[in-house]
């Protein structure tokens, strides 16, 4: 199986069920409707599975399944034409590759490489569907990013018995990749009796993987772009977390400061904190990793690790995690202490997400 499309398949399995799992409580009003969103992921676990087997007629039929519970699926549908093509079936690869594309698939690049179109490549209904895509692709031009400014928003919610005339902990908390400010605020209905103030950003970008827009998925980062326009957006939300924190802090009475991520949200929590031990008390990372040190896409240095040894840190992560592997937690765990931090474990069983009881405890050690 071609590498890139093995990472296709494993973000995109990750990321939908990051988001269905995770992040979409409090997003929709018919619980119908969030049941049939749930039931995909068994479907997508099914379909990976068996197309891993090398049955893709039994996995076509499961990407088939997904793409009728939502026809502008772009990733579902390039799986589905993939299935087809391996099947020789050159008819519907050309439908549903020329669907995908139509949805908002972007990869041309993978698309051309792509091992699994190549038993019809030279059937003249597929180059026929190839062209029209290549010629499509002419029309849009490229596209580049500007600096400019924007508002950006949060979403904030307090303690039942909240009194203004008391200071609480203001809790920070960072979305994974996939997800958005309404499903990560709802994790705060995790928590017992929360005393502090919790407030949820957003990813300042939709997410693409070369897909247009669906649903309302967010992502912290571009990657597309030279190591310096990485590194300026890296820096421009790092601006838009301490902002967030600068205004919450001038309306209500706050303590101390502490940021939550988790996933992709972990990383630029560590980061931010780290930076910033002025500012920030401690981090809360959950199914994380740390950015690289003084990498040349990284905003994160080894001067940062000495400054900010006065930020307290909670790891806290699923020991079946198969997105990010607890080892990475692991290996952090053993850095962090080599450097002489304030540092908090926690492994708990489960997979990529954010567990209510650990939850809890975190925001209890927030107070201690």
């Amino acid at each position: 199986m071609q590498s890139g499309h093995v990472k296709l398949f494993k973000i995109f399995t990750v990321i939908l069920l990051g988001f269905i799992l995770f992040n979409c409580s409090g997003l929709q009003s018919s619980k119908d409707f969030v049941f049939e969103q749930i039931q995909r992921g068994p479907l997508l676990r099914k379909a990976t599975l068996a197309y891993q087997d090398g049955n893709f007629a039994e996995a076509g039929k499961y990407y088939g399944k997904l793409l009728n519970s939502n026809q502008d699926d772009a990733i579902v549908a390039y799986n589905l034409a993939c299935c087809y093509a391996l099947q020789g079936n050159a008819k519907k690869a050309s439908k549903f590759v020329t669907l995908a594309f139509a949805n908002g698939f972007r990869d041309l690049g993978l698309f051309f490489e792509d091992k699994d179109f190549d038993p019809v490549r030279d059937d003249p209904e597929f180059q026929k569907a190839t062209q029209a895509i290549k010629e499509r692709f002419q029309s849009i031009g490229s596209m580049d990013y500007v600096e400019a400014s924007s508002l950006q928003p949060y979403r904030i919610r307090f303690p039942k018995d909240y009194d203004a005339s008391k200071s609480y902990p203001l809790l920070i908390g960072m979305h994974g990749m996939g997800g958005n400010s309404e499903g990560f605020i709802s994790h705060y209905d995790k928590l017992e009796n929360p005393q502090v103030i919790y407030v949820t950003p957003e990813g300042q970008y939709p997410l693409s993987m070369h897909v247009g827009p669906q649903w309302h998925r967010r992502t912290w980062s571009v990657t597309e772009v030279g190591k310096q326009t990485w590194r300026s957006a890296d820096q421009m939300v790092s601006d838009y977390i301490l902002k967030t924190i600068k205004k919450v802090s001038g309306e209500y009475k706050i303590s101390d400061v502490y940021l939550m991520g988790f996933s992709q949200g972990a990383v630029y929590a560590y980061t931010i904190g780290l930076q910033n031990p002025d500012k920030i008390s401690g981090v809360i990372g959950f199914s994380g990793y740390l950015m690289d040190i003084e990498g040349d896409k990284s905003i994160l240095t080894q001067q940062n690790i000495e400054d900010g040894k006065d930020v307290r840190i909670f790891i806290a992560h699923g020991i079946d995690d198969a997105a990010i592997k607890v080892e990475t937690a692991r290996k952090l765990k053993t850095m962090f202490e080599a450097q002489g931090f304030d540092l908090t474990y926690a492994e708990f069983e489960g997979r990529h997400g954010v567990k209510a009881d650990v939850f809890n405890d975190a925001v209890k050690w927030m107070q201690l």
